[in-house]
């Protein structure tokens, strides 16, 4: 008997993000925020050369990095979401926003990023999306390169699945190609997971840059 596939109704992100331009309250709510520091909390390094955050929503998570990274690129399949990330980022000329839609390959111009953020968004992409994605991510990403994702632990009523299930999904995909993992976080609506890439499979944190030694 054959098994018929779900069926889901993706939401049209633009007709969202015009009837609304913050309708998760990224900007406005408390747990939103908190949820924001924790992220960079969780980062495992002090500053990055190349970062990407490529479902950039209304931009608040690329602004933050902006602060830990020489360059931050951020996108988004939403152009009206691009275009408000664009609007919030546009004093800070180490952020690029591009409206971009996973799984191609990140804009000419950038490739080997030392951070990757998957913020809010994995639930949403098809199965054969997110597995393209994952791969592609795998192969622009620098030899140590960290990986940070976060997820609504429940289901959306309109994603193939659950934030739970996309972090799970995520986390095998990254230890099957070699990642190791550094912080595992559980909170009471969402869950965060961070990995450190090495060429080879080999695990271990790389030697620090010259501003996270300490004096001795």
């Amino acid at each position: 008997m054959r098994i018929e596939a779900p069926v889901v109704d993706v939401p049209d992100f633009d007709a969202v993000y015009r009837s609304d331009a913050d309708p998760w309250r990224v900007r406005s709510s408390f747990y939103e925020r908190r949820k924001l520091e924790i992220v960079l909390a969780c980062l495992d390094r002090s500053t990055y050369a190349t970062a990407w955050d490529p479902a950039c929503g209304v931009g608040e998570l690329a602004a933050r990095l902006d602060a830990r990274a020489d360059r931050v690129l951020a996108t988004d399949a939403s152009a009206e979401a691009a275009q408000l990330s664009r609007t919030r980022n546009a004093e800070l000329t180490g952020v690029e926003v591009v409206h971009h839609a996973l799984p191609a390959p990140p804009p000419t111009g950038w490739s080997e990023f030392d951070l990757v953020a998957l913020s809010e968004f994995f639930y949403y992409l098809t199965p054969e999306d997110r597995a393209a994605a994952l791969t592609m991510i795998n192969s622009v990403t620098a030899d140590h390169a960290e990986l940070i994702s976060l997820h609504w632990r429940h289901k959306p009523h309109d994603a193939w699945l659950s934030g739970a299930d996309a972090q799970t999904e995520i986390c095998t995909q990254l230890q099957r190609d070699g990642w190791q993992p550094i912080v595992h976080h559980e909170d009471r609506d969402f869950v965060l997971d961070s990995f450190e890439r090495s060429r080879g499979g080999q695990g271990g944190s790389s030697p620090p840059s010259s501003s996270d030694r300490g004096s001795r």
